[in-house]
């Protein structure tokens, strides 16, 4: 038998989650009729269900005069501000009509013909449990609701960086975040943990599920088959590159990154008191770590064998570990391909250190996991030797996430690769028509436009055009490369949003 808390648990989670559906749709989309014959609105649905509480709760059990028009229910509409005010004063009264019932009893007055609801009801305890019944089929209605209203290239606006650090009125398309959702795969796990409010210390009895499902995804996706005991688990890949730079390279080195480069890279070269050393562009004298993004950030470029194997002959050459940050890896466009650089040959496996999550492929950046594969045996005995808590540890959503990415997300990043395909031809056709310096990205989501002869040309349109874009100029700090002509435009968004991001930036570019 189920007691009277526990009843109150299972309807708060049911009131809770219809408000928290109701309340992130907003006053336009909570109002709208979803595409399908005789649904209502969420609005309606969830007024609905006050209807329920109220009469089956108020009126049946408690015995108070409940006045309704079950009618006027599902066609209602109105701010949902007031109407998730009048949600948390029906759990109130439920709570204090449930705690006062008496199960066993008969009802408190005669149900209205009208409103007889399923047969048999002739209890307290009957008609509360008609209530939560109410409750369930109806959270799951809105769930579905919200999925058929919720728009498929959703703007997101909150505590995200994209989108919550740009005026209104402003399209945020600079930071490397999607607008195209997240694997369902992914939305379950992080769900069902919720569900389950399991947010203790992690216990992993056959392992760290992590390590496991990276180096299946490698064997799977791109040919590689990462050795076993050396992947390690970090926050993310900016972390990785930190823990590689202290513990391979003393203050005055130099670490050699391709430039432009993504430019918290550099600042981390920066702040650690190491020298950024431009790969093709400067001596390597004094290099003591190389650094490879590939794909690459911002230009989009995949390396070909070719290339990736005389960047290994320039390691070998001056005995340089390398860290590979294929983070991108996933979204590469045919007919190019992603080669891992731990996978050209046994002594590339024994120097490469592969940094790589499933943030950028999978949209998961504030949940925070990456791993890297650490191929030379002298780091691997570094950091095993260092204290356990040194570096910190993901949380256990960001492990969830990055495992149900990688072991059941394949499908839905099929599709995403798809929407980008298309999205990349919208911004080469584009580009093609005005006077750019363009080249067409082989992977990743980002296009680096040159050619911008005003001086901060991403500040410059952000105040004409409205749209943020990434100033180029970021991309070389701290180095002699002049990228200051530049910006880079994130096309990771729908078809929408990216026709008004580039409209707004045709006439000023012109």
């Amino acid at each position: 038998m189920i007691t009277v808390e526990e009843y109150l648990d299972a309807t708060g989670r049911a009131l809770s989650g219809m408000a928290g559906i109701v309340g992130g749709l907003g006053d336009d989309l909570a109002n709208t009729r979803p595409p399908v014959q005789g649904a209502s609105s969420p609005y309606a649905l969830l007024t609905h269900c006050l209807g329920v509480v109220g009469y089956w709760a108020g009126g049946l059990v408690a015995g108070r005069t409940v006045e309704r028009d079950r009618d006027a229910e599902f066609t209602a509409t109105g701010p949902v501000a007031g109407l998730l005010e009048r949600v948390e004063l029906a759990r109130e009264q439920l709570a204090a009509d449930a705690r006062a019932a008496d199960w066993s009893k008969p009802l408190a007055r005669e149900p209205d013909p009208g409103f007889l609801g399923p047969a048999g009801i002739a209890t307290q305890g009957a008609a509360l449990l008609h209530v939560y019944e109410e409750l369930a089929q109806h959270h799951g209605q809105l769930e579905i609701l919200r999925d058929l209203l919720r728009p498929k290239e959703a703007v997101r606006r909150g505590t995200g960086a994209k989108w919550g650090d740009v005026a209104p009125g402003t399209i945020g398309a600079w930071v490397a975040d999607m607008d195209l959702g997240v694997a369902p795969a992914i939305r379950h796990a992080l769900l069902d943990a919720v569900d389950r409010e399991d947010f203790g210390y992690p216990h992993w009895p056959d392992g760290d599920p992590v390590p496991a499902a990276f180096e299946a995804w490698m064997a799977a996706r791109h040919g590689w088959t990462p050795s076993g005991g050396h992947t390690r688990v970090f926050t993310d890949v900016l972390q990785i590159l930190q823990v590689v730079i202290e513990q391979t390279t003393r203050p005055g080195d130099g670490v050699a990154i391709h430039v432009p480069a993504y430019p918290p890279f550099l600042a981390a070269i920066v702040r650690s008191g190491r020298r950024i050393v431009p790969i093709g562009r400067s001596s390597m004298d004094g290099v003591r770590l190389m650094v490879l993004v590939n794909p690459q950030n911002p230009s989009g470029r995949v390396f070909r064998r070719d290339e990736l194997e005389a960047l290994l002959d320039l390691a070998e050459r001056h005995d340089l570990p390398v860290l590979a940050d294929e983070m991108h890896a996933d979204l590469v466009y045919a007919p190019h391909r992603h080669i891992p650089f731990a996978a050209l040959s046994e002594r590339a496996a024994r120097r490469t250190i592969t940094a790589t999550s499933a943030t950028k492929a999978f949209n998961l950046a504030g949940l925070r996991c990456a791993v890297a594969h650490v191929g030379p045996a002298a780091l691997r005995a570094q950091l095993d030797n260092m204290p356990p808590d040194f570096f910190g540890t993901p949380s256990t959503l960001g492990r969830l996430a990055t495992v149900a990415a990688w072991r059941d997300g394949a499908g839905w990043l099929e599709d995403l690769r798809g929407t980008l395909t298309a999205n990349r031809a919208t911004v080469g056709a584009w580009a093609a028509g005005l006077p750019l310096r363009y080249r067409e990205p082989e992977g990743t989501y980002l296009a680096w436009l040159g050619g911008l002869r005003a001086p901060a040309p991403a500040a410059r349109l952000e105040r004409t055009a409205r749209v943020r874009l990434s100033e180029g100029a970021e991309f070389s700090a701290g180095t002699d490369v002049d990228t200051g002509d530049c910006v880079r435009l994130n096309f990771a968004t729908g078809p929408a949003v990216l026709a008004d991001i580039l409209e707004r930036l045709t006439p000023q570019l012109r």
